[in-house]
């Protein structure tokens, strides 16, 4: 019974403590990306465990060979067992099915929205250089990501902004567009609506938002100085963002304007590529501990 166990704890921990630690990490702020990582890592080990759960409580008592197990004994013949690991694998994996659908379902809603969104800009507004202009007087900025992506700018933006405060804006939306951010704010969004009893879904809709916002912030620093996209956020900060796009000042402005004009101290690289590693293994933990005895 020490298999059951482990996963069992496992996906306590994934599920319900580890979300509410990564939540309110100080150093997510200061490696967004790596953040985001490790929300996509904390969802992915979940769904590995239950199906680990799954797959040992539906094979056959007497066929306690894992299927790791057969692999990684020097010459052996595959035979004996494999077909119920198989059939309690794809058991596990139709068990998955029900969440898997509904964020694709989710996944699906937000690309038709932006589609439309698309479709509207085109015929509302007016295409200057790379971006489009609405004829509004609010000051706004925002992108709709998707297949030939818009970068819309309202006529109260481009009269308030500066040329740099205009080009620190357009450096913030060409990253949304550049790291098709739109597929991790849909997803997490989706998942929340399909889990919401689980605090990991919950906590991964409300952070990954966020930690987007500011990998696109650190993406635009390297053509523009703090001050001038902290302004240039605060400036286009009091206009809403349309659901179907991302915006520069679309979410948490204060607190990524008080990130910009007092930043922490960088992390060394190591820290982020030990960020990385843990993010890439942890999926793997629940494999291994159903291979356990």
């Amino acid at each position: 019974m020490t298999v059951p166990v482990l996963l069992v704890g496992f996906l306590l921990a994934v599920g319900w403590v580890l979300p509410g630690r990564l939540a309110g990490a100080r150093w997510a702020a200061r490696m967004p990306r790596v953040a985001v990582g490790a929300w996509a890592a904390l969802i992915s080990a979940g769904a590995v465990g239950v199906a680990m759960l799954l797959h040992w409580g539906v094979t056959p008592a007497h066929r306690s060979e894992t299927p790791l197990g057969w692999l990684l004994r020097r010459g052996a013949t595959p035979t004996e067992g494999i077909a119920g690991h198989v059939e309690a694998l794809l058991l596990a994996l139709a068990a998955l099915a029900v969440p898997a659908t509904v964020v694709a379902a989710g996944w699906r809603r937000a690309a038709r929205a932006r589609a439309r969104h698309r479709a509207t800009v085109d015929l509302v507004a007016r295409r200057e250089s790379e971006w489009w202009v609405l004829e509004e007087e609010r000051a706004a900025a925002w992108c709709v990501p998707g297949r030939g992506g818009r970068i819309v700018l309202t006529r109260g933006a481009l009269t308030r902004l500066s040329a740099a405060q205009r080009e620190a804006v357009l450096a913030h939306e060409r990253a949304h567009l550049a790291g098709r951010h739109h597929l991790l704010t849909s997803g997490a969004a989706a998942l929340g609506r399909a889990l919401p009893w689980l605090p990991a879904a919950r906590a991964a809709a409300a952070q990954v938002p966020l930690l987007v916002e500011m990998a696109a912030d650190d993406t635009a620093l390297r053509s523009c100085g703090r001050r001038t996209l902290a302004e240039a956020l605060a400036l286009v900060a009091t206009a809403s963002t349309p659901a179907a796009g991302l915006g520069a000042g679309g979410h948490a402005v204060v607190t990524r304007v008080r990130r910009l004009l007092a930043p922490a101290a960088a992390l060394p690289r190591t820290a982020q590529l030990l960020g990385w590693t843990a993010a890439l293994l942890l999926p793997a933990v629940p494999v291994l501990l159903a291979c356990g005895p």
